[in-house]
């Protein structure tokens, strides 16, 4: 699996380092300090040095990405995640990389974003992309809703992914129709922490509430 899967290893993570390409063709024109964090407004409230947001971001991420497929790869039940749920795994962290630090960049340029607005974007068409692969991942450490109650019990899982695709499906499309409002309030960015929770609590409920209604498969 590791052979299989190097070269888009390799791949994903030159397109994670992608963005220092960008800063160094407009490194003239950047400011010094860059805005590194932005308040629910999408307001810069944080700066760091120009050479800390080109080069430190991007390689903070690249090594998230690498632990990340590391640790898929090393799952003793990794052969249930092969195909597009692995490749949505190794997908996720460029993407996160290219859009934020697009952003930033974008703004740093005097671009008129919102941050937050694209923020939320990004991560209600991510909630829906995974909530369309979560019901095809077999019983794995790596990824989905890991309860113990769904790691012993294969229907358990099953049934808990198919109701985790649902609501991260849904709760992906409220994360995109709430980043257009954020902006006129920016108090309703913190409805996106609470669906975060959701996300999590609701399928986990669920596995629970299944355990008790069918037992525990041996």
């Amino acid at each position: 699996m590791i052979k299989k899967y190097l070269p888009m290893i390799i791949l994903t993570a030159l397109l994670t380092l992608l963005p220092i390409v960008f800063g160094l063709i407009t490194w003239d024109k950047l400011p010094d300090p860059m805005p590194s964090h932005f308040n629910s407004a999408g307001e810069a409230d944080g700066f760091m040095p120009k050479a800390a947001v080109v080069f430190a971001l991007p390689g903070a991420m690249v090594l998230v990405h690498i632990v990340c497929a590391a640790v898929t790869l090393m799952d003793p039940k990794r052969k249930n995640i092969d195909g597009k749920p692995f490749l949505i795994v190794l997908w996720i962290v460029p993407v996160v990389s290219l859009l934020v630090n697009g952003l930033v960049y974008v703004y740093a340029l005097g671009g008129k974003i919102n941050i937050t607005t694209g923020v939320l974007i990004g991560c209600g068409i991510l909630f829906i992309i995974l909530g369309n692969y979560l019901p095809k991942c077999g019983q794995n450490y790596s990824i989905g809703i890991k309860t113990p109650w769904a790691l012993n019990d294969d229907e358990n899982w099953r049934a808990t992914h198919r109701f985790a695709g649902k609501c991260f499906v849904l709760i992906g499309v409220l994360t995109v129709i709430l980043a257009f409002f954020v902006g006129r309030s920016p108090a309703l960015f913190w409805a996106y922490f609470v669906l975060i929770i959701l996300s999590s609590v609701a399928p986990a409920g669920y596995s629970y509430v299944y355990y008790l209604k069918h037992g525990k498969k041996e």
